[in-house]
């Protein structure tokens, strides 16, 4: 058996890491600057963090959704300290498209709609909808494509306006990153930001701040989205939320009422994954 070649790889290989340096098996040291998957927040192998994941693996590593796992609710009160929404709620899983799905379908559940408005140049995943959202027709399969993606011009409040206009009653999230990643490194104006919250209020439509790559402190902000001075309905996390352990999550505002079993994730929320975001 073969690995499926669907990636295109460098000729590296990396066998060893400390802080902000990578050594290749020949030796040679590099400088590592690719945040964009395993965004690191505090550096490779840091002694903290490290001693963290070791100590846990040496009391327990496991998962259930149905019992209590106390490091879940030391995350989530952490991360409503530092991301100043303590009076949100936090969903954890395992990647940014899962985190972006949950987000979605929260939002379809909430308001009883379905179509989505994103944005030329966005990317938020590589799974269902999450794909159906992203602008780049190469990586969406025809099983993926929906109906209910409206895609707008980016950072153009005209065209906003207008497709809640036209589309407001049956517009059921707008999703956009902060800064753009995978479409370019593009920020979203501020009065672009303050535009959505206002017509997703107006319209009773949720306002999804995809955070995975442009969030958790990567911008000065907790969320990149928080320069506008809007909080969003839902944030979604994961890239540097571990540190580069596979952990994300969705962030909720206090309006979405839970019920058993409306979302679910195997493996989300582990006990290593939780001390790798704690830790971090």
């Amino acid at each position: 058996m073969h690995l499926f070649d669907v990636y295109s790889i460098q000729q590296i290989n990396i066998t060893k890491a400390k802080g902000s340096y990578v050594w290749d098996e020949t030796g040679q040291k590099y400088l590592d600057m690719y945040g964009g998957h395993a965004v690191i927040s505090i550096g490779h192998l840091h002694d903290h963090w490290q001693k963290a994941l070791k100590d846990q693996l040496d009391k327990i590593a496991f998962y259930s959704n149905s019992i209590i796992i106390r490091l879940q609710d030391e995350l989530a009160q952490k991360l409503g300290e530092i991301s100043v929404k303590e009076d949100y709620s936090l969903f954890l899983c395992n990647s940014g498209a899962e985190a972006n799905e949950n987000a979605l379908k929260l939002a379809s559940f909430h308001t009883g709609k379905k179509k989505v408005v994103t944005f030329s140049g966005g990317f938020h995943g590589r799974t269902s909808l999450a794909v159906a959202a992203t602008d780049n027709p190469a990586i969406i399969a025809p099983v993926n494509y929906t109906g209910d993606i409206i895609r707008l011009p980016f950072n153009d409040e005209q065209a906003l306006t207008e497709c809640f206009a036209k589309h407001g009653t049956e517009i059921c999230a707008v999703i956009i990153e902060g800064i753009q990643g995978v479409g370019g490194i593009y920020e979203a104006e501020p009065s672009f930001l303050q535009c959505i919250r206002t017509l997703c209020d107006q319209h009773g439509s949720v306002y999804i701040a995809d955070s995975v790559q442009c969030g958790y402190g990567r911008s000065g902000s907790f969320f990149s989205h928080d320069i506008a001075g809007v909080n969003a309905d839902i944030y979604t996390m994961a890239k540097g939320m571990g540190n580069g352990f596979p952990v994300a999550g969705i962030v909720v505002a206090p309006k979405f009422e839970a019920k058993k079993g409306m979302l679910g994730t195997t493996f989300g929320g582990n006990h290593l994954a939780c001390v790798a975001a704690i830790g971090a």
